[in-house]
């Protein structure tokens, strides 16, 4: 078990080697890193362990201890299966989801939950490739594609058609005397302009071009379709699209 444990918390933290006296948060855990060990852990073993046990035992050979006490007395869990629910009823939201559009009805317009990611391609860019991967990116995901439409006064998930596309404002800088102060500006009006969660995309994107071999690409989501870990698994696929498109 401490060794099963160990190879899990070395992947997820990004370490050569992991001891079982270790402390799971003082080697750069934290709470969604939690989250995903806890979904590892359940796979390797069988058993789903409360969020609360890894605060309370975040050492390896503690938390270990408390794996083999449980299997003890109640041996593997046949954990139930993730199936698709059907796209002809209305979706539900999540509970993440209904405290954000409630939050969002309140402060009609607010910007507190936009995430924004900012990233400089240098080099030639292949426009058409980019866009394709884009879209491609959109179709895969259908938390991207989710709006919340609330006709009745009750939120519900609406998902938009995959081949809608992902529009790209594109903005050129080439020529302008102060392009650095006028990215900025860009910056902070994409990072300031409003979603409306009942139409979408809840996802956007510009394209700047600083130069013939320079860009700086906005992506802003609004937390209601992302979340911390996703851009990870954004950024990923949105680098291997565009290797294969090009």
């Amino acid at each position: 078990i401490e060794i099963a444990l160990a190879q899990i918390w070395a992947e997820l933290l990004g370490l050569e080697r992991v001891g079982r006296h270790d402390n799971f948060f003082e080697l750069g855990g934290h709470s969604l890193l939690a989250v995903r060990l806890l979904s590892r852990v359940s796979q390797a073993v069988g058993l789903a362990l409360p969020l609360s046990t890894l605060f309370a035992k975040p050492v390896l050979a503690d938390l270990a201890a408390s794996l083999v006490d449980e299997l003890s007395r109640s041996g593997p869990q046949e954990l139930p299966a993730i199936v698709a629910v059907s796209r002809e009823e209305p979706l539900a939201l999540s509970f993440a989801q209904e405290r954000l559009w409630f939050l969002a009805q309140l402060d009609e317009g607010g910007r507190s939950y936009h995430m924004l990611l900012a990233w400089r391609l240098r080099g030639e860019l292949d426009r058409t490739a980019w866009q394709r991967s884009l879209d491609r990116l959109l179709a895969r995901h259908e938390a991207l594609r989710s709006v919340f439409v609330a006709p009745e006064g009750k939120p519900w998930v609406e998902v938009l058609p995959p081949g809608a596309g992902l529009p790209v404002v594109e903005r050129d800088l080439r020529d302008r005397p102060e392009a650095e102060a006028a990215r900025l500006d860009l910056c902070y009006e994409e990072a300031r302009t409003p979603f409306d969660l009942a139409r979408g995309p809840l996802i956007r994107a510009c394209l700047i071009r600083m130069s013939d071999d320079e860009h700086v690409f906005l992506l802003t989501q609004h937390h209601i379709v992302s979340d911390g870990w996703s851009l990870g698994v954004l950024a990923r696929e949105l680098s291997q699209l565009y290797r294969a498109f090009v």
